[in-house]
């Protein structure tokens, strides 16, 4: 017996939760009246982020109907740090994109959080959600794996330490860039 396979792309879901919050905050600042505009940017640029984020990491989920025992991928898991999954070996650009791209991932993160929230505004605290954020990510990927949601996905320590090393540098761009720069205080809620 043959199988049918679907592909759930990230765009839609992606395009929907946008919808969802554009809607609740308009209908709270027509209740309100009031508008500050920079903290509406502001968590419109995290509702952003967040959502980007789910489409790079998670999607796009393919999901098979019917008989299908073949795995045409085996499960791929790295906890060792010191193993980079032959990225030694890999083409250069390979390399920039998966070192840059999980290094880069959390920058954006760890200025949000504390620019959206008071009780984020300590070092620990972001780093906590970062690290918490990068391995549910792993997490998921991992189940991805298993069920054949995405074969293509790997589960890698790599990935959680960059993730982490991303996030330092993004507090240290919000410590420095946002309390120091007048403009840019006027974005912290």
């Amino acid at each position: 017996m043959g199988y049918e396979e679907y592909t759930i792309d990230g765009l839609i879901p992606m395009f929907l939760m946008i919808c969802v919050y554009v809607i609740t905050r308009v209908v709270l600042i027509l209740k309100n009246k009031k508008i500050d505009w920079h903290r509406e940017v502001s968590r419109l640029f995290l509702v952003l982020y967040l959502g980007v984020l789910i489409v790079v990491t998670l999607f796009p989920i393919n999901i098979i109907i019917g008989e299908y025992e073949q795995r045409y991928r085996e499960i791929v898991v790295n906890l060792n740090p010191m193993q980079f999954f032959g990225l030694l070996d890999a083409d250069f650009s390979i390399i920039i994109r998966n070192l840059g791209g999980n290094l880069v991932m959390m920058i954006p993160f760890a200025i949000l959080l504390p620019v959206n929230f008071r009780g984020m505004r300590q070092f620990g605290r972001v780093i906590m959600v970062v690290v918490a954020t990068s391995i549910v990510i792993e997490i998921l990927q991992y189940i991805w794996q298993l069920t054949m949601l995405n074969v293509w996905r790997t589960t890698d320590i790599n990935d959680v330490i960059l993730n982490v090393c991303g996030g330092i540098i993004g507090y240290a761009l919000y410590y420095y860039l946002f309390l120091r720069v007048p403009f840019m205080k006027r974005f912290i809620i």
